[in-house]
Parts: structure tokens; sequence; C-alpha cells
């Protein structure tokens, strides 16, 4: 099948999902949580994603099972690989990749890049204190909520240190002044 054919009977969603896997120099996903987190960050922003995705809150927060399955089937095209919990593109996801790029406009482009890029050098909990305490909705399913709540100010001032988010932000999510939060961080 030509690429062209191809790329015609992918959904919106699976053009995102290759262009996630593509972005930030092909980094590999370290899992199916970043997975989901970086495309429900996605999808915040592109409406197509968010309403194909449709997230809903689940044991680690915002969760697609549709994503899920858009993955799934493009594993099964050879276009996706695993290496243990690993998603990374594979060769002919690249070349797909490639082609999909022409169809999106440069900011989506950016945007794809900066999501991924924020979210996948986190460790589980920084990226899950990042979405609960930014989108507290999603976390009424959540079996680590109470992990996440109680480790909040060492997770603040990591996502902060690692220049994830403002002191500001990072103030209101270990839920204390920022004079008190700053001399902490300057020990």
């Amino acid at each position: 099948m030509q690429k062209k054919q191809i790329i015609n009977e992918l959904s919106d969603l699976q053009k995102v999902i290759v262009l996630l896997l593509e972005a930030d120099s092909s980094k590999p996903i370290p899992g199916n949580t970043w997975y989901q987190k970086e495309l429900f960050l996605i999808g915040k922003n592109l409406e197509n994603v968010s309403e194909e995705a449709t997230f809903e809150p689940d044991f680690f927060g915002p969760f697609s099972e549709n994503a899920e399955e858009q993955l799934s089937d493009l594993e099964q095209e050879d276009f996706v690989d695993r290496e243990g919990n690993k998603i990374k593109i594979s060769k002919d996801g690249k070349e797909l990749a490639k082609e999909i790029k022409k169809e999106f406009d440069k900011k989506i482009l950016e945007l794809i890049e900066e999501f991924k890029k924020l979210l996948n050098d986190l460790n589980e909990e920084e990226l899950l204190t990042f979405i609960y305490f930014n989108f507290p909705q999603t976390t009424s399913e959540s079996q680590v909520r109470e992990k996440i709540i109680k480790n909040r100010i060492k997770n603040a001032i990591s996502l902060y240190k690692k220049s994830k988010i403002s002191l500001s932000k990072a103030s209101e999510i270990a839920g204390m002044p920022i004079e008190k939060l700053k001399k902490m961080v300057d020990k």
C-alpha cells in the first residue's frame, strides 16, 4: 500500500500519535502512563484529538481506551515498536511521519514537540503530580492520588528544579507560601 493511501486511512488521533512518537528526535516514551498524559495534554489543545480520544478519569489519572487501541493498531502495522515498557516509532513509522508532517501546521508540530519534551523525562511521581495538580478533575478514580498528595512538596521542588513549572506553580502544588518553598529549594 502506498504511503498516501495509508495516511488517508489513519484517523486524526493516529496521525498525532505517530507525530508524538517521532517528536523530540524520536526519543522513546517511557511507558503507557507517559503516553497517555502526553496525548492528554495535546488533546487539551487540539479539539479533534480530544474528541477522538475521549479521556476519562482512571487509576492513574486521565486515560483514553481509544488512544490505547489506536496505538495497538499502529503497532500491528509496524509503525510502532515496544522495548519493554518503552514505546517508540519504528523505521516505517519515521517514514510515515515525514509525510504526515506535511499535513500539519508548524505550530501544532511545535506543540506536540513541547509536550513530549515537558513530560517525557519526568519520573512517574513527578508526571502524576504535574497532571493531578493541573487537572484535578482527572483524579477521581486514581489509585495513587493519596501518595501523590503526600509527596507533593518533594515533587513540586523537583519539577521546579527541572524547569518544568514556575516557582509560583511549585508553591501552589506544594500548598505553601512562595517564600517558604524558596528557602527549601535553596537548601
